[in-house]
């Protein structure tokens, strides 16, 4: 008797780690006689979170002295991949191949193992990097105080533009030798395309994902862009202006609400909350700021282009929790003041002016919304904590 085995490849995130690893494990199923010989064993190419930039395909290989080679690929990572007709035998050589970018090679790898009855195998495949990607991105603050409009990275003769995306710069390469030396420049213009800030360096790439830093030159004066390393984040880089301070919420619209859910469906007030978010490239401190009789907790603070999330004792992940204060369910006016300046007001009850409202559903604000923040139609329901919402 012939037993059946099936193959799981599971493709580990290679964000930090570029590893595939091979589960053999017995299936339910077995049968015996001529037909099960000639069939052989069963492989599930099982994609899990495979995060590389610009992915095209990902293929797999198997091949052995005493068998035809098999052969499959998908261009998808959300689909299963099932390779039947392995033959039971020792060496059967799993090689893995991963595109990106238009068909460029942009990791490889391959390990042996036999395939016999009775086992449970499980075969690591460390994937090697032939190319890197690189991303950059800069906050300019939604208000774009210093009025960036474009900007271009140039690599040697590559050249990569600007997309601006709810208050931020971004470039994104393509897929990039490895090992090799960049002169890297960077320049961000005015709408007259009068370069503002700009910088060079060499750099070289040495994996898939790669931060960098660098200092960019202000044509204006002394300032000073520093571009820092994400700790969140491979594959990009993280721009603050040295200049940004630390200071309470001045001007409206430093800060304002992006979400807010007053009339919980089940259980009612505990599970209230409210979300806003700072809009400036200043740490915002809160200590002396209130939501109506909402007082802020005290040395709160916001950091730049950042969400603060809160709610009241059964809310969960908020940032902080409050109690004695409770939104009405038929609509409201709130407003978020720090002294006697008002910061940023919200009024759900404006006649001819109708928000989202519903009984336990959240309403939201995508960021690029809000200049228009104060209509009803600039707000979706949604559940976004911490994250832009999206408005279909």
């Amino acid at each position: 008797m012939i037993r059946h085995f099936c193959v799981l490849l599971f493709v580990a995130s290679i964000m930090w780690t570029a590893t595939v690893t091979l589960f053999l494990a017995a299936c339910s199923s077995s049968s015996s006689g001529a037909n099960e010989e000639q069939r052989g064993g069963s492989a599930k190419l099982v994609l899990g979170r495979l995060q590389v930039p610009l992915f095209d395909s990902i293929s797999v290989h198997v091949s052995a002295a005493d068998m035809e080679n098999i052969h499959i690929s998908a261009n998808s990572v959300n689909e299963n991949l099932k390779i039947d007709g392995i033959p039971l035998g020792e060496n059967r050589k799993f090689e893995v191949k991963v595109y990106a970018d238009n068909g460029k090679q942009v990791l490889n790898g391959e390990a042996s193992t036999d395939i016999a009855a009775g086992q449970t195998v499980t075969l690591p495949i460390s994937l090697t990097p032939l190319s890197g990607f690189l991303r950059l991105e800069i906050p300019l603050g939604l208000a774009n105080n210093e009025n960036i409009h474009s900007g271009t990275l140039s690599l040697d003769t590559l050249k990569f533009q600007m997309q601006i995306e709810n208050g931020k710069g971004i470039f994104s390469t393509g897929a990039l030798p490895l090992n090799r030396i960049f002169t890297l420049k960077l320049e961000l213009k005015d709408p007259k395309g009068s370069v503002l800030f700009f910088g060079e360096k060499q750099i070289k790439l040495s994996s898939l994902q790669q931060t960098e830093t660098m200092p960019l030159q202000s044509t204006r004066g002394s300032a000073v862009l520093e571009l820092e390393a994400s700790s969140i984040e491979a594959l990009q880089i993280l721009a603050v202006l040295p200049q940004s301070k630390t200071r309470t919420p001045q001007y409206y619209g430093d800060l304002f609400f992006t979400e807010i859910y007053a009339d919980p469906k089940v259980n009612g007030e505990p599970f209230e909350y409210m979300e806003v978010y700072n809009a400036t490239l200043d740490t915002l401190e809160l200590g002396l700021c209130q939501i109506s009789q909402l007082k802020m907790p005290e040395n709160l603070i916001l950091p730049p282009m950042e969400f603060l999330f809160f709610g009241q004792d059964s809310v969960e992940n908020a940032d902080f929790k409050y109690k004695g204060f409770n939104l009405t369910n038929n609509g409201f006016n709130i407003s978020f003041s720090c002294g006697n300046q008002v910061i940023d007001s919200l009024s759900t009850k404006q006649t001819g002016n109708p928000f989202p409202s519903a009984r336990g559903k959240a309403i939201h604000l995508p960021l690029s919304n809000y200049m228009n923040r104060d209509k009803g139609s600039s707000w979706c329901f949604g559940f976004s904590p911490k994250q832009n919402a999206y408005c279909p």
